[in-house]
């Protein structure tokens, strides 16, 4: 009997016992424990047909920490479009953890393709912006068009761990204004390590990211 159906099977002996919120509550606190105990560094590439971010990469991102990579000195490149999910529940609880990993010391450099609207904007503030976040807006130019298009629904996020531990969040497809992406690879950095195949994923990525982030300037929160 695997773990989740030993989970459903206690579960369906609470409901049949007469108490269905209980069962529902073991099912839910069991899905929200595998998140939190999923490995964050293990040995193969955790993959989502479908995520939203602020659920599935934060727990992830947190784990790190947990199995020894250093946040202080750290950084977490993350791109987005005009990321109007951020006024969405789930992108309200992406800034929350922004601030906890900044505590912590971690680096965040966050970068948009396109202008961001005022909804966004509010939330973007109550983050501190500053040396620990960074907000920053692509400028299109014809420099900049080929990696915009490339960039346009395929979003890879990039932890750049100080001591060389480096994992990767790759979005296979994320639309404009969706909080949810499609083929999703989560990449630990044990894989990064042992993989050339994946090593060169990163770096490709790595690329892109600091292009828009050379040809970028910081995004006017006023």
């Amino acid at each position: 009997m695997t773990e989740d159906n030993a989970v459903w099977w206690i579960a369906s002996i609470i409901v049949g016992a007469g108490s269905v919120p209980a069962g529902l509550l073991v099912v839910l606190a069991w899905e929200r424990l595998k998140k939190v105990l999923r490995p964050s560094n293990g040995p193969h590439i955790i993959h989502f047909a479908s995520a939203p971010a602020a659920t599935e990469l934060t727990p992830l991102i947190s784990g790190l920490a947990r199995s020894g990579v250093p946040f202080k000195g750290s950084e977490l490149w993350i791109l987005g479009r005009d990321d109007v999910y951020m006024t969405d529940k789930k992108g309200k609880q992406l800034c929350r953890q922004f601030r906890k990993w900044k505590n912590k010391g971690l680096v965040i450099r966050y970068l948009l393709l396109d202008e961001a609207d005022e909804g966004v904007r509010e939330e973007l503030r109550n983050l501190d912006i500053g040396t620990d976040i960074e907000v920053r807006q692509l400028v299109h130019s014809a420099e900049t068009q080929d990696v915009a298009r490339r960039l346009e629904t395929f979003h890879p996020t990039l932890f750049f761990g100080a001591d060389g531990n480096n994992a990767a969040w790759i979005e296979g497809l994320h639309r404009r204004g969706s909080i949810y992406a499609y083929n999703v690879d989560y990449v630990p950095p044990r894989v990064i390590q042992s993989s050339p195949a994946q090593r060169k994923r990163f770096e490709s990525c790595e690329r892109d990211l600091r292009l828009v982030y050379d040809n970028s300037i910081p995004l006017a929160l006023a």
